[in-house]
Formats: structure tokens, sequence, C-alpha cells
């Protein structure tokens, strides 16, 4: 049976950033002699601070430690602007690269150490607008033709306008990215990418109804022989364990895969999720 996961709307990654008060990121060099870096939460804006502050050429390695609740968008647009850096920059990573960080960032340069510890997860919610509102031009979410439903489908498209553009435009950020290996992206396709909205409630208490094809994997940790799959060398890499990552993405173990890019799929669930309702939004 597969599994449905309730969660309720979040208003956009801005609010739940300015709720949690979390600080800038660290962008530059600093102060005697510190290495170039990148480190924290990721706010709208930074990639334009990472141009002027980078715009000569790093004698370094460029240190990058990404907070899980930076912006998508803007981890977007730093990746693309390392990756046209010439040559490669080489990166060294440390505390957490996950979601758009991982899609791009950690795609974009020539990665030369990865600490120990460090978390590298792709997949997260970061397009799950931009599926959601695929369903909704497809006809799935509302009835056409009903009234009552067209005005709400009308409401619900005018209050989260922004966070649908923001996930419609990461979409595109997406597609200029370096392309991920045909095995890996059919990978992510199959699991983390294919959670769907299946209905909704509307009202003061939002909440939607997500439902995965079959493996429930919100999250994938790619092992060493998944960081070679993704065109990687970085000796000495070690993935963070499965209990290691649920605490740093804040969500059960049961939705987080640790391994290798797999070509064919188990015939029961990768991830088996969990019987409870998710009951907040999942990091991007």
């Amino acid at each position: 049976m597969r599994m449905r996961v309730t969660w309720r709307a979040a208003c956009g990654l801005g609010l739940v950033l300015s709720g949690l008060g979390v600080q800038a990121a660290s962008i530059g060099t600093g102060p005697f002699g510190r290495a170039p870096h990148i480190m924290g939460v990721v706010k709208a804006g930074d990639a334009e601070e990472v141009a002027r502050d980078f715009a000569e050429p790093l004698t370094r390695p460029l240190t990058v430690d990404i907070a899980p609740l930076s912006h998508p968008q803007e981890l977007m647009k730093i990746g693309l602007w390392l990756r046209e850096r010439q040559p490669a920059m080489a990166l060294e990573l440390r505390g957490s690269c996950v979601g758009a960080c991982a899609k791009s960032i950690l795609m974009s340069g020539k990665v030369t150490r990865i600490e120990p510890g460090t978390l590298i997860a792709f997949g997260g919610m970061t397009e799950t607008m931009a599926r959601r509102k695929d369903q909704i031009d497809a006809g799935d979410l509302f009835i056409q033709g009903n009234d009552m439903s067209e005005a709400s489908r009308d409401r619900f498209l005018k209050q989260y306008e922004g966070p649908i553009n923001q996930s419609l435009a990461v979409r595109a950020l997406a597609a200029q990215q370096a392309p991920l290996p045909p095995r890996v992206k059919a990978f992510l396709a199959a699991t983390t990418d294919s959670w769907k909205t299946v209905s909704q409630r509307f009202g003061a208490d939002t909440r939607f109804i997500i439902r995965a094809d079959k493996h429930q994997c919100m999250w994938w940790v790619p092992d060493a022989q998944g960081l070679k799959q993704l065109g990687l060398d970085v000796p000495d890499y070690q993935p963070v364990s499965v209990a290691e990552a649920a605490s740093l993405l804040k969500l059960p173990e049961g939705f987080i895969y640790v391994g290798p890019a797999l070509d064919v799929l188990p015939e029961q669930p990768l991830c088996l999720g969990q019987k409870k309702n998710l009951s907040f939004p999942p990091l991007p």
C-alpha cells in the first residue's frame, strides 16, 4: 500500500527563514588570511555578493558549508556562476550541502575534499509547488466546470503565487545546471522526485496530501560509490549514517536512503517512510 504524507502549507521560504530568526551567510575571505568561503544560511541576493567577492581568481579552494534552510533559487544562481568560472574552481565541502546545493554547487566545480561528517543529500521538495502547478494545469486537483472548485483553485493560485513562482524558477535554473548522469537522474525521478499531490484541504490550516509512486524516499545521501556515479572523485569520502542525516534534515529515518544510485529498484519500497502523517513542510 502506498503511503500518504500530510503537511501544512508554508507561505514561502522567506517567511520560514524570518520566523526562525536565521543569520545571514558568511561570504568572502574574512580577516587574518581566512580561506574564501560561503557558509551558513544563503538568502535572496547572496548570489550577487558571491560574484562581487570572488570576482578575482581564487588562489585557494573555496570552502562551502550551506545550511539546509538556504534559499534554493540563490543556490542555483551561485552554482551557475561557479560553473562558468574558468578553470573549474576547487571546492572543499564541510557541514552540509543538500537539495539545491547538491544539485548545483556540488556539481559546479572540482570538489577536492569533503570533510568527514558532511551531509550530502539530493532530493527535497524544492519543485513540489511546480509539480502541483502542473497538476492544476492538467485539471487533476480541481474539478473543471464546477464553479466552487474553480473558485477554490483561483484563490489557491493567488494565495501561493510567490511560492509557486519560486518553485518554477528553481526548476528553470535546474535545467541550466551541469546535467546529472542519466542513471542518477533516472534514479532520482523514481524516488525523491516521484511525490505528487493527491488531495488538499484549504482554509486557515491549509494541508496537502502527497504520495510517492512507490519508493517513499525524500532524500538520497550518496555513498562513496554514489559519489563516483556523480562523476566526483573525492578520496576518503564517507557518507553520514541514516540516523545522522535524519537528525540534520529534521525528518524520520524512513524517508532517507543512503547508498549508490540503483539501476534496478527493488520490488519493495526503497524507503519505507512511516505510518503517521507528517504535519510540517519537509526542508526544501
